[in-house]
């Protein structure tokens, strides 16, 4: 039920294909200008920055299932506003609202984090990205047999029913625990047997963590210490376990974004056209959706594999495919009916499915486990909102750079970015798998500080 939202988001990623498409018919009462189509496609990541610096705070003030909550008030107002558009204004107006809630999967990550074990908690994480792909694969097929305002006003309704659903959600013991509320945690750990997951805290760290400041006192082999000075809020975000990772992680968005995966969501028509990929966009657009959803899939079957070296061949691979794809239309410029025509198609599957199986979900996890509990929600807010903003620029300017450098020279920049993923995770990309929080955190720690510190 946590996992659903991200159902609606993967069918709005594909919504905005299906809407233009439907809106350049001759029979629609709707019509565009060229700017106003890429205003309608892309508004929504311009508007998701503003979304999750709002969700980043709910986040820690009222907890992660009440967030998701929240998020839906937006997302369901959207979806009617869409439904009943009549006007380009409208429709502008219900994306824009809908881009409030775009970047929610912050929640999901860190709500999944929070009380998973340490060795399954990138199994149950696959399950973001595969609601995606399930999400994109089912808006799809929905174009086929229903008109777009019919498709939105179903998101309505479904995001009506998840609302609901959602009180039966409890808020994961670890926030419960940061916020001083031990009883109910404790419940929560009786009734989804987590006992095992949350590391219980006395009352008093927790108030402590609850004020935003440093534990009073810390536990080393049983004997207590001094207790540490209270300090400003503000204070906390100079540490080293909050610079480092959020430097660490923007570094990943940077090349993650410069791979080009989400110009290929978003203008898949556009870029199978100016590819001359022999079939028709529409069918291409349906295997790329079934590509991202077996990639999910690839993802939740190699959880038990090490990050850094899902994220060297999901890298590796993803190069492999554009370089293909470049040396084809090299190769054969201006050549009327090249031959190998499935040569690109394939390429461009293989390159989605790769990057479903660890560049495209990967930087989104790691915000969920490498921040510290104080600072988490604001942080992931901060540093995903870096990340939409990375991705909006990439797709607006996408079309210009194909008109000023050609589309053989753009995507082989995407493939040099997919390269840097590769020495990213080799030389600078810290390794959760398997390891708890709090060892995660020690990553970031000098090494005379880890050696003093005794993880129960």
């Amino acid at each position: 039920m946590i996992c659903f939202t991200q159902f609606l988001i993967g069918c709005s990623y594909s919504f905005s294909s299906t809407l233009m498409a439907e809106l350049r018919e001759p029979s629609s009462t709707i019509h565009l200008t060229i700017e106003e189509e890429s205003w309608i496609t892309s508004i929504t990541v311009l508007i998701c920055p503003i979304g999750l610096l709002i969700i980043g705070i709910l986040t820690d003030k009222f907890g992660r299932r009440k967030t998701i909550q929240i998020v839906y008030i937006p997302m369901a107002l959207s979806w009617l506003i869409i439904t009943f558009a009549n006007s380009y204004t409208s429709l502008l107006i219900g994306k824009i609202i809908l881009g409030i809630p775009f970047g929610v999967s912050t929640c999901m990550f860190l709500y999944i984090s929070e009380i998973t074990p340490a060795n399954l908690r990138s199994l149950y994480i696959t399950l973001v990205t595969m609601t995606v792909g399930v999400g994109m694969m089912a808006e799809s097929i929905m174009a086929m047999f229903f008109h777009w305002q019919t498709i939105s006003g179903v998101m309505f309704v479904l995001s009506v029913a998840n609302f609901l659903t959602l009180f039966m959600v409890p808020e994961p013991p670890m926030w419960l625990r940061s916020k001083g509320r031990l009883t109910e945690a404790d419940k929560v750990d009786r009734w989804l047997d987590l006992g095992h997951v949350s590391p219980r805290v006395t009352a008093t760290a927790a108030a402590t963590v609850d004020a935003d400041v440093p534990p009073a006192a810390t536990v080393d082999n049983g004997k207590k210490t001094a207790a540490a000075p209270s300090s400003p809020y503000w204070s906390l975000f100079l540490r080293r376990n909050v610079w480092m990772p959020t430097a660490i992680t923007l570094m990943f968005f940077i090349c993650q974004q410069g791979s080009g995966v989400y110009v290929l969501l978003f203008y898949s028509m556009d870029v199978l056209r100016d590819c001359k990929v022999p079939w028709d966009a529409n069918t291409v657009s349906l295997f790329l959706s079934i590509a991202r959803l077996m990639g999910g899939v690839g993802f939740a079957t190699m959880h038990r594999v090490a990050r850094r070296k899902l994220v060297v061949v999901s890298g590796g691979c993803m190069a492999v495919s554009l370089l293909i794809v470049v040396a084809y239309m090299s190769a054969f410029t201006g050549v009327q009916n090249p031959p190998f025509p499935m040569t690109l198609i394939i390429a461009f599957i293989m390159f989605m499915f790769f990057a479903l199986l660890a560049i495209l979900p990967m930087p989104w996890i790691l915000c969920g486990e490498v921040f510290p509990m104080e600072v988490k929600g604001v942080m992931n807010g901060l540093v995903q909102t870096c990340g939409y903003v990375m991705w909006f620029i990439i797709c607006k300017i996408y079309p210009s750079m194909v008109s000023h450098f050609g589309v053989e020279i753009v995507w082989s920049i995407f493939a040099f970015f997919c390269i840097l993923n590769m020495l990213f995770a080799i030389f600078i990309m810290p390794e959760t798998k398997g390891k708890s929080l709090d060892e995660v955190l020690l990553y970031f720690e000098p090494k005379k500080q880890i050696e003093k510190t005794n993880i129960p």
